[in-house]
């Protein structure tokens, strides 16, 4: 299978007899005034190349599983002839050489991720000194519109310089794992390294730091209620005020060594430091800040500013307590009410995951407990005998046998409210028009993975997930949102996550819809819709124009 022939002279046009693209050395002026006679070669032989295709690939599969990748790549004769020093053959994204493993004897053989997708042109291309000669042939690439993602591990440089410049912390990615190469999200579903089309890359270590981010953005942004706040902790600061508020004399949030209902304790600085779990560190620093929210700020904490204290909370911990706590929070909201979810790593390497509270005085607060910041089986959001579970709609109770239609929201607006409630843990702060999860008209969760998430969070300090595992889905979920060119479909279990991408839009917006799992077996669904842009018959018949050799169409070196 052969197209035109491209043939570039050295010093001038040339114009090729037909039959054949030799090219000369030499183009200098004859007495014929056509110039149609061939001149002689001088200081270089005649060369000359032709590239034919032998084998097309095959259609790819939507998912890869026993698949040979020799069924899928592109493969072409090469002749040459003259004395040529040196020839490849090229397209938009690869040159392969005679040195190369993918050059044997005449064949050369193109790997599936080396060529684009649909109809394309390889060039084969030889030169003597100056002289060069061109040869062209056709291959097609048939790509499945719909197929499953395999996510890959990939450096994000970017990412990494804004890490190096700005973190606060010393060597941010070394105590994230570096770069990561193993883990859920990687493992569960492999195809072969040369498909290239349907690999999606993330940094998982260094994505960290587009939650991380957030407390040195509003650090800036609002001083007082963030970094003035933090770094009050541990510091005499001389401000009358502040000491008030740290003595208990100001501000109406109890500290734990409160002793009754006129004295509201203090804030006891080595307890907090010296704190073994994060809930024992909260119960010291959340109420300083809601005391410091009120005393020091103009409104006091209210539950729209449940993206700012997530930050600040983690920040406070994490900066000034002695016993390696790690700590990870951000906003959740609610029906009606702004709250958060806090997850803590404690001293003896445990796991525990929290409510935030947003307001000092939460409608959940009973007698014996503040609920500013309870595990999550103690929660009132989670307790039918509570108000707040009839007042406020928690997206933790999707698909939970305990909910009770509370709210005015329907199906898919609690399953949307659900999945920004875990993507938010990757990143709580958004520029003004960016996508968000949850929000996306792009990703859309299959409901069943969204139940099982949901439920992961739900019973987190009852299982034996890890919040890196769910942390790492949410990183993915994340970015995916963020590339609103792509339609994509998040389906299985935190324990096996899979990932497809989709052509049709509306196909999107039926995954959210579906209250009945119809969605739930997405490779069923990918198996049975490939939706191939071209199929093989169209693949033929476009090819059976190129086989012509019509020297009509030969392009000269500047036209």
């Amino acid at each position: 299978m052969k197209r035109r022939k491209l043939l570039l002279g050295t010093t001038g046009l040339l114009t090729a007899l037909a039959g054949c693209n030799t090219i000369t050395g030499n183009n200098k002026d004859t007495d014929s005034p056509n110039n149609t006679t061939e001149t002689t070669p001088t200081n270089s032989a005649d060369i000359s190349v032709d590239i034919s295709t032998s084998s097309q690939p095959g259609q790819l599969p939507p998912i890869w599983r026993n698949h040979s990748i020799e069924d899928f790549q592109a493969q072409f004769q090469v002749e040459t002839s003259g004395n040529v020093e040196s020839v490849n053959v090229s397209n938009e994204k690869v040159q392969i050489g005679p040195d190369s493993s993918q050059w044997n004897d005449n064949t050369v053989t193109v790997q599936p991720g080396q060529m684009k997708k649909g109809e394309q042109e390889f060039t084969a291309t030889a030169s003597s000194g100056s002289a060069e000669a061109q040869d062209t042939a056709p291959a097609v690439k048939s790509t499945p519109n719909n197929y499953k993602v395999d996510v890959v591990p990939q450096r994000n440089e970017e990412l990494r310089n804004q890490i190096s410049q700005n973190s606060l912390e010393d060597n941010y990615l070394e105590k994230r794992g570096g770069f990561i190469t193993s883990d859920p999200v990687i493992d569960n579903y492999n195809s072969h390294e040369q498909l290239e089309f349907n690999k999606f890359g993330i940094d998982l270590a260094a994505y960290e730091w587009r939650h991380d981010n957030d407390y040195t953005d509003l650090a800036e942004a609002q001083p007082t209620e963030v970094k003035n706040f933090v770094d009050s902790i541990g510091t005499d600061t001389g401000n009358p005020e502040i000491e008030a508020i740290k003595n208990g004399e100001q501000g109406i949030s109890k500290y734990p060594n409160a002793s009754g209902r006129r004295d509201g304790g203090s804030f006891q600085l080595d307890e907090f430091q010296n704190a073994e779990t994060v809930g024992e560190a909260l119960d010291w620093v959340h109420p300083y800040l809601f005391n410091w929210q009120i005393i020091r700020t103009d409104e006091g904490p209210v539950s729209t500013e449940d993206a700012l204290y997530a930050p600040a909370l983690e920040r406070a911990i994490e900066q000034n307590t002695n016993q390696g706590l790690e700590v990870h929070a951000w906003d959740v909201e609610t029906l009606g009410h702004g709250t958060g979810l806090i997850y803590g790593k404690n001293a003896d390497g445990s796991e525990e995951l929290r409510f935030m509270e947003t307001v000092a005085t939460p409608v959940t607060a009973t007698a014996d407990d503040q609920q500013l910041h309870p595990l999550i089986e103690d929660s009132g959001y989670l307790d039918p005998e509570n108000d707040g579970f009839q007042e406020y709609w928690h997206p933790l109770r999707f698909g939970w046998e305990k909910d009770e239609d509370t709210s005015s929201w329907g199906f898919e607006e609690k399953k949307r409210s659900a999945v920004s409630a875990f993507g938010g843990m990757s990143n709580s702060l958004h520029a003004e028009n960016n996508p968000v999860p949850g929000a996306s008209d792009t990703v859309a969760p299959t409901t069943e993975y969204v139940v099982d998430f949901t439920e992961k969070l739900r019973n987190f300090n009852q299982n034996d997930i890890k919040f890196e595992t769910l942390y790492n889905q949410s990183k993915v979920l994340e970015k995916m949102v963020m590339d609103e060119d792509t339609n994509h479909v998040i389906y299985g279990t935190t324990e096996n996550p899979q990932y497809a991408v989709v052509e049709d839009d509306s196909l999107i917006e039926d995954v959210w819809e579906d209250r009945n799992g119809e969605y739930d077996d997405f490779n069923q669904f990918l198996r049975d819709n490939p939706e191939y842009s071209m199929s093989m018959d169209d693949v033929d018949t476009s090819l059976e124009g190129e086989e012509m050799d019509d020297f009509s169409q030969q392009v000269l070196a500047g036209a």
